[in-house]
């Protein structure tokens, strides 16, 4: 009879037979191989391009090690070569983009008749991608805003992650409370989106006043500014032409100057007329400046300064505004009328001013006054 000894062999799935006593090493380091994946987690920028590291003892069956994630992203997977090695199998994988966020497992599989089984895995590696956030997009309000109303002004970051982000406002450099904000969608997501809203009181000085939508995030070694100027957020600042007008009368001899000033600054553009010659041998003049007056100007001051003969020159100051006195609200292109009455009488070699007297009228359907001076 025929007796086998089968205990004196193994068959391995790849055909090869041999003695136990030569497979009792290979046997034991089999069942101490190790498939290590030293990082449970890489974060990375979307773009960037990222390492998983993965490394296999050096005693292992024949078979090819893989790498296995949900979502087939191969083509931008690549082997990192280490020549002298046969135990390093980490990747690169290039250009990063959230789809690409998941689990990632380093397989060793056993080559076998037909087809590789599964040997043994690595922990796995958990890769995180963050995206920056967009620059902030500041917008005013759709309709025309005016003085002393509160307008919203809204800004908007998307497609950032993770979730956390920080948002300030920022009027003319000094932080100031936000009316709401809102992050979206609500849950987990692959990318978040934020909105901001800010109430602003518009003032005559706003018109050059800059508010900033500021966006602190962890992609971000500055944080991104959305600057929107006042004057640009769709809002009306309504200006008025304003006429001032300086009469001077009873003045002797006929040669005389005048100048304007405009807060202490000298302007061109005046008109004078001839000097005119009265019937008791005395001359008239009038000199007129129109200017374009912004509601921003206020209290501004109109200067008639005139210079005859060899004396020192003369002047009077008019404060005028170019807001409405009745806080009423008034349309663009409001006429104001300012009228200098300068009376001068020879007298003696010297020049006296007296009867001073302003009239500023605003518009068909505004009040007028008068203010008299007495030098």
């Amino acid at each position: 009879s025929l007796l086998v000894c089968s205990w004196n062999y193994i068959l391995y799935e790849d055909g090869v037979s041999d003695s136990i006593e030569e497979e009792l090493p290979r046997i034991r380091s089999q069942e101490k191989l190790q498939v290590l994946q030293p990082d449970d987690h890489v974060s990375g920028i979307a773009g960037d391009t990222i390492l998983l590291q993965c490394m296999v003892s050096a005693f292992s069956p024949p078979g090819p090690v893989k790498w296995f994630k949900t979502k087939n992203i191969h083509d931008r997977i690549k082997a990192i070569a280490f020549p002298w090695s046969n135990t390093n199998f980490s990747i690169s994988i290039s250009h990063i983009t959230p789809e690409d966020a998941g689990t990632y497992y380093c397989v060793k599989f056993r080559k076998g008749f037909i087809d590789n089984k599964e040997f043994k895995s690595g922990n796995g590696t958990k890769l995180t991608v963050k995206v920056k956030p967009s620059v902030p997009l500041v917008s005013g309000p759709q309709e025309r805003g005016s003085i002393n109303q509160t307008v919203i002004i809204s800004c908007n970051s998307t497609g950032f992650f993770p979730k956390a982000i920080i948002l300030k406002w920022f009027k003319n450099g000094n932080e100031f409370p936000a009316l709401w904000t809102s992050v979206f969608p609500k849950g987990d997501n692959v990318s978040y989106n934020l909105i901001s809203t800010v109430q602003v009181l518009l003032t005559a000085s706003d018109v050059h006043s800059e508010i900033t939508c500021e966006v602190h995030h962890d992609t971000l070694q500055i944080p991104l500014h959305g600057p929107i100027h006042v004057s640009e957020a769709n809002l009306s600042f309504h200006s008025r032409w304003m006429a001032a007008t300086c009469y001077v009368i009873k003045f002797y001899l006929k040669h005389l100057n005048v100048t304007w000033l405009m807060n202490g600054i000298v302007v061109k553009g005046e008109k004078s007329t001839i000097p005119t010659e009265d019937k008791d041998g005395t001359y008239s003049l009038e000199s007129s400046l129109v200017v374009l007056m912004s509601v921003q100007k206020e209290n501004t001051g109109f200067t008639c300064q005139v210079y005859h003969d060899s004396q020192a020159p003369i002047n009077e100051i008019l404060r005028a505004s170019a807001s409405p006195k009745d806080g009423t609200q008034t349309d663009p292109g409001e006429y104001y009328l300012l009228l200098f009455v300068c009376l001068f009488v020879f007298l003696s070699c010297a020049f006296f001013l007296y009867d001073l007297t302003f009239l500023v009228q605003k518009n068909e359907y505004g009040n007028m006054f008068r203010r008299t001076a007495h030098v």
